[in-house]
């Protein structure tokens, strides 16, 4: 189980060290609570099962603990609904269980295998997990049936660069921010991935992209300064 501030201790200590000079910035998982329809792709034949609109309301709420409860009871009485298996490996992520989010979220993906958001929710819990073969692989699942999502793409690179991939990573990360060229966060860890590929002048341009951005985004100025360059003077 990873934590990402865990992660970030860690980095810190490794660049003091002198053995990591750049910091990439953790996915987030993006805001779906209240925007991702409840009626997902479940096979036609399948019935939502009683509990689930309950389920989802606790969910949109953001009532996580008894989303929780709710959503196991939905399983409970309909164990074919994809639906319901998927917002409940998502609610196990948010919370944490990231061993129940793996379990739950491959039984989603099994029952509805071209929604993007279920393969998307099991890569977070992998990578969390730092199961990141199997995190990429559910990333570039959710990539395929949806590449123009920015979180398919941004999370893929993010999977890619930890397990050292670093010209795939900055392919996926490149086309994460053509979908949203307003992400700091994405810019940011393109910069590093594109410096470990040996492009130093486009991890600076990356770099100066996310403080435009950002202006005070720390992990973007601490990478800049390392990179040996200095922000752009404000306009």
């Amino acid at each position: 189980m990873v934590s990402w501030v865990k992660i970030a201790i860690a980095c810190t200590a490794l660049t003091m060290a002198g053995m990591l000079s750049f910091i990439p910035d953790a996915p987030c998982a993006e805001a779906q609570k209240k925007n991702e329809p409840a009626a997902a792709e479940a096979p036609a034949a399948v019935k939502a099962p009683a509990s689930f609109a309950k389920a989802y309301s606790l969910w949109q709420a953001n009532k996580m603990d008894e989303a929780i409860v709710a959503f196991e009871q939905a399983v409970k009485e309909e164990p074919r609904h994809a639906p319901s298996q998927q917002f409940l490996a998502r609610a196990y992520y948010e919370k944490k269980r990231y061993a129940d989010s793996i379990r739950t979220g491959k039984e989603a993906a099994k029952l509805d295998p071209k929604n993007a958001r279920a393969w998307r929710t099991l890569g977070l819990a992998q990578l969390a997990s730092n199961n990141l073969k199997e995190a990429v692989a559910s990333f570039r699942q959710a990539a395929r049936i949806e590449p123009n999502e920015f979180w398919n793409q941004n999370n893929l690179g993010f999977a890619l660069f930890q397990l050292g991939q670093n010209d795939e990573a900055c392919k996926a990360l490149e086309q994460a921010v053509k979908l949203d060229a307003k992400n700091a966060m994405t810019w940011n860890t393109l910069g590093v991935a594109r410096l470990r590929a040996g492009d130093r002048a486009g991890a600076i341009e990356a770099f100066k992209k996310a403080l435009q951005l950002e202006p005070q985004h720390a992990k973007a100025k601490a990478n800049l300064a390392a990179a040996g360059a200095s922000p752009a003077p404000a306009k």
